[in-house]
């Protein structure tokens, strides 16, 4: 009898991965997500796919890991019944307002009336924005 080693997972798989595994000889104990959950795996998996598009070192890797992240959004939509040309007419509409990231405008520190919106804005949220003294 083949020795099976256990690993700690708790995590979305794509699911025919799972077959895969198993064909493989592998064991998964899985179970099926209700809406709140794959909710909230779905987005836990967007900072996971997030985060492998910043570490890939290729052109290939970077498409592939991008390739996922488009892959997890449109989970994300197809769950919360978004679609995806409102959800692109809304990107379309921020990019003329705010304009996008294409001038590659890199902000080291800002500076901020007290009271303003944008001051307020960053005291809301001192981990992401912390105030240098």
């Amino acid at each position: 009898m083949t020795k099976m080693r256990v690993f700690k997972q708790e995590k979305l798989w794509r699911d025919k991965m799972i077959a895969k595994a198993e064909s493989q000889g592998s064991v998964l104990h899985w179970r099926r997500l209700d809406d709140t959950e794959y909710d909230q795996q779905l987005r836990i998996k967007l900072l996971e796919e997030a985060d492998e598009v910043r570490a890939a070192q290729s052109r290939e890797e970077l498409m592939n890991e991008i390739g996922d992240v488009y892959e997890v959004i449109n989970s994300l939509c197809a769950l919360h019944n978004l679609s995806k040309s409102e959800i692109i007419d809304i990107q379309d509409k921020k990019r003329a307002e705010r304009g996008g990231f294409a001038e590659r405008k890199f902000v080291d520190t800002a500076e901020h009336p007290e009271g303003s919106y944008l001051a307020n804005y960053c005291l809301a949220e001192p981990q992401k924005y912390p105030e240098i003294k």
